[in-house]
C-alpha cells in the first residue's frame, strides 16, 4: 500500500500525519535514517515483548553497517530462477 502523508512544520520540528490505513500502535515510533539515501524509516514503538530486541536490533546495526549490496548475490540469484521459470526451463 502507498499514499502521500503530510508534513507540518513549526520551528524546528515536523509533524508527519499519516493517512487512514496507516496508523501505528503505542504514543511513540522507531525513526530511523540512512544517511547514504536520506530514507527514513518508521517503526511502532508499542509496548510488547519486542521492544527492547528491536532497539537491540537498531544498536547493533548502528555500530555495524550492512554492507550498501549485502542482497545483491541473493537478489541476482532470485532473479535468474525467475527469469528461468517465465522461460519455462
Amino acid at each position: 500500500m502507498i499514499a502521500t502523508a503530510k508534513l507540518e512544520t513549526t520551528g524546528h520540528q515536523q509533524t508527519l500525519r499519516l493517512p487512514p490505513g496507516f496508523e501505528l500502535a503505542g504514543e511513540e515510533v522507531w525513526v530511523r535514517k540512512d544517511e547514504a539515501t536520506g530514507e527514513i524509516t518508521l517503526s511502532s514503538k508499542a509496548p510488547g515483548p519486542d521492544e527492547d530486541r528491536l532497539a537491540l536490533l537498531f544498536a547493533l546495526l548502528d555500530e555495524s553497517p550492512l554492507p550498501h549490496d549485502f542482497l545483491a548475490e541473493l537478489v541476482r540469484a532470485q532473479m535468474s530462477c525467475s527469469a528461468q521459470v517465465n522461460r519455462g526451463t
